[in-house]
């Protein structure tokens, strides 16, 4: 089946990088053409049968430029469906090309959009989007493609037909992750720490690391028993001296390992609070398995997610996990000894998540 593939991921017009190469192998079930909006014009033909697209410009010129490509494309080459990467530009985009070409159109959905009012209360952009992705995107779509059942259920909430949603999980190879022979060890490469707590991902408003920042000072603070009640442990910060009253754990550390538009802030903000030596920062990195398996816990504070690589992989991996009620909590990972689900912004819930690992 020949697809025109609308995407924002400009990875892809690297020839070299990791998301090129699915894109190949995607390629040799279904003849693929992809439209990206770039930086620059550019082509590459990852394959005989892939062949991708930059579109350059403002986002009102882009827009206009990628339906130009677009119906260029299905002119010229056989088409059978257009599959758009999001509801919300490239799914409206979608929605015209649809409209004029009459090929069907199947949207994804990878993030979790409207089973909680985050996305409405970002901004305008973000609050005009939701509302033309659920108005005007999802009941012209003739596909849904899901990545967890949450964003199911959040459809079928909405009045989505059941039929009209395909449920396509992300595949999680787990036993490569439980054979994988660690090349980095965080307890020997941060030797002077007692415990580790990793945080992996993109680091974006979403990704919620400003609040992970203020959970983790408040841990390195207090010191208190494993089983001491969250009303205790709030009442000690809030009363006067309450902080001197509690002991230090100066051997913790946060280590925030990704790239994003947030990153410099967040770094102001660890040196704000005098934390250089409790929350460090690394780059992206290729071997995450090592990071996942060498840490004491992973922790995914998300305000929302449509699946969740990390904390699966990081199940996977055996590390204990601390997450945010979003994505696959409560639905692909179900809360046990090793996986803590917590309220979104339950601080006091957190910080005693953190203090008994």
């Amino acid at each position: 089946m020949p697809k025109l593939m609308i995407s924002l991921d400009k990875k892809i017009l690297d020839e070299n990088s990791a998301v090129a190469k699915r894109m190949v192998d995607y390629g040799l079930q279904d003849s693929l053409y992809i439209i990206i909006p770039n930086d620059t014009e550019k082509f590459v033909e990852l394959s005989p049968e892939v062949k991708v697209w930059g579109v350059e410009g403002n986002k009102i010129m882009q827009f206009k430029r990628l339906a130009d490509k677009g119906r260029r494309i299905i002119k010229k080459n056989v088409i059978d469906l257009i599959t758009a990467q999001d509801p919300f530009f490239t799914g409206l985009l979608g929605v015209i090309l649809k409209t004029q070409t009459k090929i069907k159109l199947e949207i994804q959905l990878h993030g979790d959009f409207f089973s909680n009012d985050y996305y409405r209360r970002t901004g305008v952009k973000d609050y005009i989007q939701y509302w033309l992705a659920r108005f005007v995107v999802l009941p012209v779509a003739d596909e849904i493609r899901v990545v967890g059942q949450r964003i199911k259920d959040s459809l079928l909430k909405l009045g989505v037909k059941e039929e009209k949603i395909e449920l396509r999980p992300i595949e999680i190879d787990k036993q490569t992750i439980v054979n994988y022979e660690p090349k980095t060890d965080l307890k020997k490469k941060y030797y002077d720490y007692k415990k580790i707590f990793l945080c992996l991902g993109r680091l974006e408003p979403v990704k919620n690391i400003f609040f992970l920042i203020d959970v983790f000072s408040e841990v390195v603070k207090d010191k208190v028993n494993g089983e001491a009640r969250q009303g205790e442990l709030r009442s000690k910060r809030e009363s006067p001296g309450g902080e001197g009253a509690l002991g230090q754990n100066k051997d913790f550390l946060l280590l925030i390992v990704g790239e994003g538009s947030q990153k410099n802030m967040l770094k102001e903000k660890v040196v704000s609070l005098a934390l250089n030596k409790n929350i460090k920062f690394e780059d992206w990195v290729d071997d995450r398995f090592s990071y996942l398996k060498t840490c004491d816990a992973v922790l995914f504070p998300s305000l929302s997610e449509g699946y969740g690589l990390v904390p699966m992989e990081a199940n996977a991996a055996g590390a204990p996990v601390i997450m945010n009620d979003v994505g696959v909590a409560n639905y692909e990972l179900i809360p046990d000894e090793k996986v803590k689900i917590i309220s979104v912004n339950d601080k006091d819930a957190w910080i005693q998540a953190i203090l008994n690992i």
